[in-house]
């Protein structure tokens, strides 16, 4: 899952701001709020950060910043974040810029489904792709959460081939793509998206995880072990590849 979207707008939003950065006593709250966060006391964090939104003079920037305080910690804190953000959807018409306001509902949706949240992310993409059609972030996003579930996999589908459509040359789109067709039952062809996913970005864990689940699926085994080993090498302890070799191992079923 992709979470970084919303920050790809942060520095444009920013530029014009460093002074006001620089000098607004603002920032201290955001500060202190990271150091809570770093400390894992997600309660005073929470705090902090809505005292500095509530008093930044730029309601959209200080959302980002906030989020991108979240998403910056190696502990990810998902649950904690979408706790955060979600609680501001009733000011969401204050951010101007209709396709920012889409950005913060693609990030709610994504959140949404990082956290276990599963019957809320398809309201909060549902509103993204309405306010800009033309969000592949989202289109991907909402592809992906639709496949780990299992759900509406041919709206998934045609959510991650508009993705790709209109953004083909990421490979984090392909492998979207390629686990929806493995949900599919559609292996050769998932093979094909899942080969160039990895191809384009071969330095995931999860990429290699869906090439090898696809190679299992084809009997492929010694393909799956090799990647499920170049899994491993980048994340020992991902999981799901840990339980495939364990299943391929011993002879069991994928």
């Amino acid at each position: 899952m992709r979470v970084w979207s919303w920050l790809l707008v942060v520095g444009v939003l920013l530029a014009g701001c460093g002074q006001w950065k620089a000098a607004s006593p603002e920032q201290t709250l955001l500060q202190q709020g990271i150091q809570k966060l770093e400390a894992r006391d997600y309660e005073g964090a929470a705090q902090l950060f809505r005292q500095y939104v509530d008093q930044a003079p730029h309601f959209t920037v200080a959302l980002q910043e906030v989020y991108r305080a979240y998403m910056q910690q190696p502990t990810r804190p998902y649950a904690q974040a979408y706790e955060f953000l979600v609680k501001y959807e009733p000011r969401a018409n204050e951010i101007k810029v209709q396709v920012d306001r889409a950005g913060y509902y693609q990030v709610l949706g994504t959140l949404a489904f990082l956290s276990g949240r599963r019957g809320e992310y398809a309201l909060w993409f549902e509103k993204a792709l309405a306010l800009d059609p033309q969000n592949h972030l989202a289109m991907n996003d909402y592809a992906y959460a639709l496949a780990e579930d299992g759900r509406d996999l041919e709206k998934a589908l045609k959510l991650a081939q508009r993705a790709i459509a209109i953004k083909s040359n990421q490979g984090a789109y392909r492998d979207t793509l390629g686990w929806v067709l493995y949900k599919l039952g559609r292996y050769e062809e998932a093979l094909k998206e899942l080969r160039i996913a990895v191809q384009t970005a071969p330095d995931s864990a999860d990429l290699r995880y869906h090439l090898a689940a696809v190679y299992a699926k084809l009997g492929r085994k010694d393909d799956a072990l090799v990647e499920l080993e170049k899994a491993l090498a980048l994340q020992p302890g991902h999981e799901p590849s840990l339980k495939l070799r364990r299943e391929l191992q011993g002879g069991g079923r994928s």
